[in-house]
This record gives C-alpha cells, sequence and structure tokens, in this order.
C-alpha cells in the first residue's frame, strides 16, 4: 500500500515561484533587511579597517640598542614583505625574510663610535653581539608588534563608535583588529626565512657599491648561523658609521656648506649614478670637478655628460689633459654648470678660482707628470692661476678666494701660499697634505670617481689584480669663515667589488698663515705667450701641449671629435 500524497509540495526555488509570489510584501522586507545587514557589515568593516590603519600609522617607533647602534624598530602594514634596514645617509637594504603583509622597518639612529670600535677589534666584543643581538631586535618588534595590536584596536574601536554609535560595535570592531594584527604577526613570524640575510637588495648609494659587507655565504641556514649572519652585519654597519663620527664640536649642518669633489670619471655612466645619489643623501650645496671627464674628448663622449643637467645645485668644472674644448663647450652649456678658466667665481657661498690643464693628449697615460714639455706647461699654468687669485685677493681684502682648482697636483709651486687650500684630481688615489711645504696651503687630491674606467682602469683585472676603486670626497666649510673644518672619503669597489667605506678626517683647529715657500716664487716670465689664457677663454686645443704619442689610438667616431 503506497503512502498518501502530502498536502503540500516541497517549496520551489524563488526563481521558479509565481510573480506573484515573488512580489510578496514579507518576502520584499527580508530581501532588504539582508541586503541592509549586507551593507552594514561592509559598512562597519570598512570604517572599522580605516580606523585600525589610523592607528597603526600612529604607533611610534621602538627604540633598541644592538650593540653599539642605536635604532628604531617599525612595523608596518605593508604590500610587501620584506625586512628594511636604512642606513642613512647611504642608503637601505631590503631583505625578502618573510610572508604576510607586514613590512619590518629598522633605522639606524647612530652609532657609539667607541663601542663600534671595541666591537671591530675584539672577539669577546663580537661573540657577546651575537648572543644579545637576535634576542634584543626581537624584543623590539615584540614590544612594537604589541602596540600596533593595541592601536588598530584603539582606532577601530573609536572609528566604529563615532560613526555608528554602538558600543557593542566598536568593542566587536576593536576586537577584529587585534585578532587581523595578531595574525599577520603570527604569520610574518611562523614564515621567517634567515637564509633571506644573504640575499640582499639594495637602494641609495649602497645599491652602486653592491654591498656594505663582504659576509660569507652558508649553505647550511639554522638559528645560529643567523646569529653570527647578523652579528656580523651589525658590526659591517658600525665599520660604516665609525668613519662617519660626529662633525667639529659647535657647528650643526645649517652652519655648513657641503662639496663633493669628484675627478678623472673617464667616461664612467657609474660615477654620475654616484654623484645624484650622494646629492640626494647628503646636503650638498655644489659639486667640484677637477677634470679628465673624459678619456678622448671625442664628440660621443661629450653627448653622454647630460647627467650633469639633472643636478640641483652648482657643478663647478675644470678641464683635465683629457678633456678637449668641445667637452668644457658641452659642459658649461648647462644651466647649472660653471667651467672655469684663470677666473674667479662666488659658488655656494665660496669664492673659487681655478684654471684647465694645458695639456691635451687624448689618452696620455705617460708618468703621472707628464714629459718636461707638459711639466713646464702644468707649472706655467699653475703660476698663472696663483697671479690671478694674487690679484683677486688684492681687490678683494675682505673675501678673498677660498678654493684654488688645478687638474695636476705635482707642479705646485705657482700655488703654495697664494691660497689656504687647492683641490686637484689626476693622480687615481687620493690624498691630503696639510700645510704643503710649510706653505700654509692645504692641498686634497681626490682618487678617480669612475675607477679611471676608460684610462687605465680596466688594465688591472685584466692583469689579475683588483680594478682600481671609485673615490670621492665630501668637503665640509664653515660656512662664515668659508675654512674647510672636515672632510669625508667615500671609496667604493670598482667594477664589481662588494664594498663600501666612509673615512672622516678632521682639519687641525690651528690656521697656519700662508707664505710662499723658498724657491717658489713667481718667475719673470712663467709663462709662455702661446698658453697666456685668457679668463673665461681658455686654450685652443690646438694651442695645448701634447706632452707625448698617446698609447692608444683615439678611436674613429663618424661624427668627429674634440678640436
Amino acid at each position: 500500500m503506497s503512502a498518501p500524497e502530502p498536502d503540500t509540495a516541497p517549496e520551489r526555488p524563488e526563481t521558479e515561484l509565481p510573480e506573484a509570489a515573488k512580489d510578496d510584501p514579507a518576502r520584499r522586507r527580508h530581501r532588504r533587511r539582508r541586503a541592509a545587514r549586507i551593507a552594514h557589515i561592509t559598512t562597519t568593516a570598512m570604517v572599522a579597517v580605516l580606523g585600525a590603519i589610523v592607528g597603526i600609522l600612529l604607533v611610534p617607533a621602538t627604540r633598541v640598542e644592538v650593540g653599539p647602534l642605536t635604532a628604531t624598530v617599525h612595523l608596518r602594514p605593508s604590500l610587501q614583505s620584506e625586512t628594511v634596514i636604512l642606513l642613512p645617509p647611504v642608503g637601505e637594504v631590503r631583505f625578502d625574510t618573510h610572508t604576510a603583509p607586514v613590512q619590518v622597518e629598522m633605522r639606524v639612529q647612530g652609532v657609539d663610535i667607541d663601542l663600534a670600535e671595541q666591537l671591530l677589534y675584539s672577539d669577546d666584543a663580537v661573540a657577546q653581539l651575537s648572543a644579545n643581538a637576535p634576542e634584543a631586535l626581537t624584543g623590539a618588534a615584540a614590544r612594537n608588534a604589541a602596540a600596533n595590536a593595541v592601536f588598530a584596536a584603539i582606532g577601530a574601536g573609536l572609528a566604529v563608535g563615532l560613526a555608528f554609535r554602538r558600543p557593542r560595535r566598536a568593542l566587536v570592531a576593536g576586537g577584529s583588529a587585534v585578532a587581523v594584527v595578531g595574525a599577520s604577526l603570527a604569520v610574518t613570524s611562523v614564515t621567517f626565512r634567515p637564509d633571506a640575510l644573504y640575499q640582499p637588495k639594495f637602494e641609495g648609494l649602497l645599491s652602486q657599491a653592491t654591498y656594505i659587507a663582504d659576509i660569507s655565504q652558508s649553505t647550511v641556514v639554522d638559528y645560529a648561523s643567523y646569529r653570527d649572519t647578523l652579528a656580523e652585519f651589525v658590526g659591517q654597519v658600525s665599520a660604516l658609521y665609525i668613519a662617519a663620527d660626529s662633525l667639529p664640536v659647535g657647528l650643526s649642518s645649517e652652519e655648513l656648506i657641503t662639496v663633493l669633489h669628484i675627478s678623472d670619471v673617464h667616461d664612467n655612466p657609474q660615477a654620475f649614478d654616484v654623484v645624484e645619489e650622494l646629492d640626494s643623501q647628503f646636503a650638498i650645496d655644489l659639486v667640484i670637478d677637477t677634470g679628465d671627464i673624459v678619456s678622448w674628448g671625442t664628440q660621443f663622449e661629450n653627448d653622454l655628460l647630460h647627467p650633469i643637467g639633472r643636478l640641483d645645485v652648482p657643478y663647478v668644472f675644470v678641464s683635465g689633459n683629457h678633456d678637449g674644448q668641445a667637452t668644457s663647450a658641452t659642459i658649461a652649456a648647462h644651466d647649472n654648470a660653471i667651467v672655469l678658466e684663470n677666473e674667479v667665481a662666488e659658488v655656494g657661498g665660496l669664492t673659487i678660482a681655478g684654471i684647465g690643464d694645458p695639456r691635451f693628449a687624448a689618452d696620455d697615460d705617460s708618468d703621472a707628470g707628464g714629459w718636461q714639455a707638459g711639466k713646464d706647461a702644468v707649472s706655467a699654468s699653475g703660476f698663472q692661476l696663483g697671479d690671478t687669485i694674487t690679484a683677486y685677493d688684492e681687490e678683494h681684502p675682505e673675501d678673498p678666494v677660498d678654493i684654488a682648482l688645478i687638474h695636476d697636483p705635482t707642479q705646485p709651486d705657482g700655488l703654495l701660499g697664494r691660497t689656504s687650500l687647492v683641490l686637484s684630481g689626476h693622480m687615481h688615489t687620493s690624498s691630503v697634505e696639510l700645510d704643503r711645504d710649510g706653505s700654509g696651503t692645504d692641498w686634497l687630491t681626490v682618487g678617480s670617481t669612475g675607477g679611471a674606467l676608460a684610462s687605465g682602469g680596466v688594465r688591472p683585472v685584466l692583469d689579475g689584480e683588483d680594478p682600481l676603486e671609485l673615490t670621492a670626497r665630501m668637503l665640509y666649510f664653515d660656512a662664515e669663515t668659508q675654512r674647510l673644518v672636515a672632510y669625508d672619503d667615500i671609496v667604493m669597489g670598482g667594477l664589481g667589488l662588494v664594498s663600501v667605506s666612509i673615512e672622516r678626517g678632521q682639519m687641525p683647529p690651528e690656521v697656519p698663515e700662508l707664505e710662499v715657500p723658498e724657491g717658489a716664487e713667481t718667475p719673470e716670465a712663467p709663462i709662455p705667450t702661446e698658453q697666456e689664457v685668457e679668463p673665461g677663454e681658455g686654450l685652443p686645443d690646438e694651442d695645448r701641449v701634447t706632452p707625448t704619442d698617446p698609447i692608444s689610438p683615439t678611436p674613429e667616431v663618424s661624427d668627429g671629435g674634440g678640436d
């Protein structure tokens, strides 16, 4: 016997209901209530998220001492899951350390120089740092994470409470914010990869040097190796900052004129990258270039000088023995550039005199002074600039020349005792000669900012030796007295070497009197008539001395070379 049929048929989906049933008032009210609930939940969630984000943005960074470093740790919501170590002013290092929408940011605020030096020379200090640094950073990160959760809860709760005037809803929003932040931090902790420390990414000046340290690679990565690597990293950062010790007492950055001295770029485009990075990260007031920016003086090389015009500071240039007239003209065409030819100019608060090299020999890599004709020409140009400085100082006793620029430092007599500071290049190695020959003149020569790339810089690599380093020098002048008070030598590994260093030098407080040394007096006729440089004009290339035949021919270029 079959079961009786049910009195009512199963309820059909709404899509199969008759039109009259779909328009039933009860069903319409149900749909409206459901839509209102969805809109309400969505709006509440959006308000809570915005409030939580505002709260997190207000979280202060957590201060921590990591060996000699004083740093701050800050956790931020981010689509880039990484750890960032900021090393002002030389750039930053990024590590892909975890998988979570969180960025862990550590900013070095300062360095205890005494402790840093102990770290460099004491195995016990390194061992202690290896033991304590991870806990210090982990503790700081945990405290900042807790602050993130609290501020997110307060922000979400306040936003929802003020928007909807419902305390219960505000509490739910605050609790949800804590849960979301906690889950993100838990994922960060669980997915943290210590081996990521071996795969850094660089920005700023550090990107030009590849890395601040040669941290050893390891095939087995565990917590112990992470601790050692972290300690080594802190030690290398400390070494970087030891050089950048404090400026002389009583001077702040507002009371300084900061000058970047470069030289002997020799066609290396990386040098301009370095200049732009230093310009963006240091408060540079002007750039001084003491020549040999190219190697053969061709139009092709001159067309590569456009980065000069991108700088937002003055660019003061004197030509070297590789720079032709066309090169100087190309540089002078930039609005921010000044080419000095036996003349004096006031630039960036300093009075600067300069003269170009009297020689022009494409790719002349003879000995540093050149042959006798070249030596005599360099000596004569030094005396001519010295006479120009003396005449200027007599006309401006209250504002004498602060800096003299010349490319080759090997024939100094014409400038000794006539000005307090001379800057030069040409030698491809840096040197500092204070009170040179008892004249009261300080003479600073900077190495090759381009690693002499197109003028012999590749040769050591071909011979199995290290390439020339890329060097630049930061000079700090007292804005009131225009005296040099300190300088930083910046050295980076050339052609792929992984190193960068900054070494601070401070000038002695005593300022010696200027006095022309015996035997360095101006001769009666120091300058051959054909080599007299009219201020602002310079020597035509055909009147400049060629001390020796080039060791390699000028490259063939279809659109011609320098005049």
